[in-house]
């Protein structure tokens, strides 16, 4: 496999390789917490089977966010893709016990979670397929990349707003 470099001179080619960097910055920190919360945060947050599921999928995220680091400092942007999409996945993964313990909860307040759940395979799994092919791999990164990019643009207009309107 040769490097790929991050899409040549387009404005998205040049924004696909940072934002996979936070991107897994951003997995690597979810999968450290999910390791350490039942242990050390909240020990009777999981019971049973699920304690044990969502650290082994929490140490798994942590390892594939450090593969995607290096990879994308590496600037391989199709292996950087593909190990943030198993990022997600891995984070997906430890949703799913509580998901078969109390399904999916369609309430009003829940269904942006619920639209979480299934979205979040479809796009991984739609990403992964794009850059394994290696057809449009800036494409991939940025569809890998979308939750993130969605979140820190949430973030930003929510800070926006408490700087504007007060909490």
């Amino acid at each position: 496999m040769a490097n790929v470099e991050s899409g040549g001179s387009s404005f998205f080619g040049k924004a696909a390789r940072p934002l996979l960097i936070l991107s897994a910055v951003l997995a690597a920190y979810f999968g450290l917490s999910s390791l350490l919360l039942p242990f050390f945060g909240a020990p009777n947050l999981y019971p049973g089977i699920e304690r044990w599921i969502v650290a082994a999928s929490g140490a798994f995220q942590l390892i594939a966010a450090a593969v995607a680091l290096v990879l994308a400092a590496r600037r391989d942007l199709r292996g950087a893709t593909l190990a943030v999409a198993a990022c997600w996945m891995l984070g997906w993964l430890e949703t799913l016990p509580s998901v078969v313990r109390s399904g999916l909860d369609l309430n009003a307040e829940a269904r942006l979670t619920s639209a979480s759940f299934v979205a979040l395979p479809v796009i991984a799994l739609s990403a992964a397929v794009l850059a394994w092919r290696n057809r449009h791999p800036a494409l991939a990164a940025l569809i890998v990349t979308a939750p993130t990019t969605a979140g820190v643009l949430f973030a930003l207009a929510f800070g926006i707003m408490i700087a504007m309107y007060g909490f």
